[in-house]
C-alpha cells in the first residue's frame, strides 16, 4: 500500500504542475489573445528547470524531480509556441512596427521576439553556457550547490512576472484563475513533499517563497478589476 501511495505522489509531482497550464492554454486558444499571460513566467520555468537538470547531474537527488523538469520544459515549449503564434496574428499594429528578433532588438524587447525560433536559439545558448562550466567544475561541491541555488532561487520567482504585470495593468483579465489555483495547491503539495522526502534545502525554501507569491496574486484577483485594459 505504501508503494502505491508513493507512486501516486511521484506521478502527481511529475505531471501535476503541468496540468495547471492547461486552462491557460485553452483560454488563449479560445480568445486568440495571449496578453493576459506573462511570457516571463515561461522564461523563469525554462531557466529554472534547465539549471535543475544540471543540478541533478551533479547531485543525484530524487528522479521524480528530474522527470518533473523535463515534462515542464516540454509543456512550456508548447505554451510559448502558442503565445507567439497568436501574438503574431495581432492585426495591423503588429505590422506597423519594426520586427523584433534576438539579434536586432536588444534588451528592451528581450523575450518579446516575433519568431519562435529566436526563443529556441536563446535556450540552446543558455544550455551551452551552463554546460561548459558544469563539465569543468562538476566535481566541485560548491559549484553543484551553486547550481541548486540558481535553479531553485529562479524558480521561487515564478509568479513574480505575473504579479508585476497584474500590478501594472491593475487587472487580471485574460489570466486563468484555474492556473493560479493550481499553482497554490501544487506549491503547497510540493513543499510538503520536499520536506517529507528529505529534498535539498533549496527546494524547501523555493516552495515557501512561491506560496507567498501565490497568496499575493490571489489577493490581486480578489481586488483588481478583471476587465481588459487598453
Amino acid at each position: 500500500m505504501e508503494s502505491i501511495v508513493s507512486f501516486a505522489a511521484s506521478t502527481f509531482m511529475v505531471f501535476g504542475p503541468v496540468f495547471g497550464y492547461i486552462p491557460q492554454y485553452k483560454r488563449i486558444m479560445a480568445t486568440k489573445d495571449p496578453s493576459g499571460f506573462s511570457l516571463f513566467v515561461s522564461l523563469i520555468l525554462f531557466v529554472a528547470n534547465i539549471f535543475r537538470i544540471f543540478f541533478w547531474i551533479g547531485k543525484r537527488f530524487e528522479l521524480t524531480l528530474l522527470y518533473q523538469s523535463i515534462v515542464m520544459i516540454i509543456a512550456q515549449t508548447a505554451l510559448l509556441e502558442l503565445c507567439v503564434r497568436m501574438r503574431n496574428r495581432g492585426g495591423p499594429r503588429l505590422h506597423e512596427r519594426s520586427p523584433r528578433s534576438i539579434l536586432r532588438s536588444g534588451l528592451k524587447f528581450f523575450w518579446k521576439w516575433d519568431d519562435f525560433l529566436d526563443y529556441i536559439i536563446f535556450l540552446a545558448g543558455l544550455i551551452l553556457a551552463i554546460l561548459i562550466p558544469t563539465v569543468v567544475f562538476i566535481d566541485s561541491p560548491w559549484f553543484v550547490e551553486l547550481l541548486g541555488f540558481f535553479a531553485l532561487g529562479i524558480e521561487a520567482c515564478l509568479g513574480t512576472p505575473q504579479l508585476y504585470q497584474n500590478y501594472q495593468k491593475r487587472s487580471t483579465a485574460g489570466l486563468s484563475y484555474e492556473m493560479i489555483a493550481s499553482w497554490a495547491i501544487g506549491d503547497l503539495f510540493k513543499t510538503l513533499y520536499f520536506i517529507y522526502s528529505g529534498a535539498p534545502l533549496q527546494f524547501i525554501l523555493c516552495g515557501a517563497v512561491q506560496l507567498a507569491v501565490d497568496a499575493a496574486i490571489t489577493y490581486q484577483i480578489m481586488t483588481y478589476d478583471n476587465k481588459p485594459t487598453l
